[in-house]
């Protein structure tokens, strides 16, 4: 089903953005975020039992969530929605990725590092306790190795606690609000919304905490879009 987030009366149909998502889902939440943030009106679309119609694959053959319709384009992959806004929304959404070729690398590089080394790591610890099948090839998707997968969440846990103290907290969040600076970036928008799954398998480091709550509090639309993967977790924090 669809549920109606936003519209504009000015726009025209083949202007209106139509956003697939995943409700409980924090990839989701990373674009979210950027509309939200952004101020872009949109219409949401619940993507679940979706992705592999014919008709999604027509227009997204990655079959994933979360996906964006815009003006003919048809886009998927959380950081190429992100940049897709911000150069077509520049007067709402540039501001998220902003600068010259070097901000905009040290912005690039952060999300990069954080979809898909980060990401990956948070599935394998936490993606067995909430029923969230796991990748072709982890452990825990052999039934054969499934005493062993225990052991995999623990060390996969470890290693996030680990790279998030010493990337995130030691570095990029060392003498800065934000990731990339003292306003938030799209790098941000992809790293935020997942330190709510991260938070089932480790318990959240001071830094990443207050960072949590400095954009809750202080960057308008985040704390709305972020409302499924936070609810979703609530009750399985990692004490």
């Amino acid at each position: 089903g669809a549920r109606l987030v936003g519209t504009s009366r000015r726009a025209s149909i083949d202007m209106s953005v139509t956003f697939h998502a995943l409700p409980p889902s924090a990839n989701s939440a990373c674009s979210r975020c950027v509309l939200k943030c952004a101020g872009i009106d949109f219409e949401e679309v619940n993507a679940y039992g979706q992705t592999r119609t014919p008709e999604y694959l027509a227009k997204f053959p990655t079959n994933l969530a979360p996906a964006l319709e815009h003006d003919g384009c048809c886009v998927s992959e959380t950081n190429a929605i992100a940049r897709y806004l911000c150069a077509a929304f520049p007067d709402k959404a540039g501001k998220f990725y902003p600068g010259d070729a070097k901000t905009k690398a040290k912005v690039d590089l952060i999300a990069e590092y954080t979809g898909i080394t980060i990401y990956a790591l948070i599935a394998k610890a936490m993606y067995p306790n909430v029923g969230f099948s796991l990748a072709a090839g982890d452990v825990g998707s052999f039934d054969a190795l499934k005493e062993h997968l225990p052991a995999s969440q623990e060390a996969a846990a470890a290693e996030l606690l680990n790279l998030l103290n010493d990337k995130y907290v030691n570095n990029w969040l060392k003498n800065s609000t934000y990731l990339a600076g003292d306003e938030p970036t799209i790098a941000d928008f992809r790293f935020a919304p997942i330190m709510y799954f991260a938070r089932v398998a480790i318990v959240l480091p001071e830094r990443i905490v207050k960072y949590l709550e400095d954009l809750e509090t202080k960057v308008p639309g985040f704390k709305e879009a972020t409302e499924g993967p936070r609810g979703f977790t609530a009750d399985k924090v990692k004490a």
